[in-house]
């Protein structure tokens, strides 16, 4: 019986550790601030892409002055379906201040999905610490989008 208990004890040691992806996750945020930048999920299995989908427009109630507002979305994803969407709307993401227009962003890291870059023509240079097992590591994010 000890035999046995050593065999099985020895057989899940053997069996490697699956690591799930970690991503951010909100819905229709306007700004990435609060839940778009504290809430996390573990991502099933078969998803490998942090998505961030963000967009530019009016808001669902009538404003004089057709006001525009950023809704944030951020989730787990498949790197084929992330990718799909990202292609589909290279005609929608033309950041303009005047009209409205939608972009996908795939990254393939835990917690990747935490920086949203909302200006256009600029560059934005970030540092983002994250610890796991004992280790803090740091990750450089240099940012630039031309219109």
């Amino acid at each position: 019986m000890a035999s046995i208990c050593l065999l099985l004890m020895s057989l899940v040691l053997l069996i490697p550790a699956v690591s799930c992806l970690e991503c951010y996750q909100c819905t229709e945020r306007e700004h990435n601030r609060g839940v778009c930048s504290s809430v996390t999920e573990s991502c099933d299995q078969f998803q490998d892409a942090c998505t961030t989908y963000i967009r530019w427009g009016s808001p669902p109630t009538i404003t004089s002055r057709g006001r525009r507002i950023y809704y944030i979305s951020k989730a787990c994803d498949t790197k084929q379906g992330c990718e799909r969407r990202q292609a589909a709307q290279r005609t929608t993401c033309r950041r303009s201040w005047f009209n409205d227009w939608a972009c996908t962003y795939c990254c393939y890291e835990d917690l990747c999905n935490y920086f949203v870059t909302l200006n256009g023509d600029e560059e934005s240079f970030a540092v983002r610490a994250t610890w796991s097992s004992g280790v803090i590591t740091l990750t450089a994010i240099l940012t630039h989008l031309v219109l």
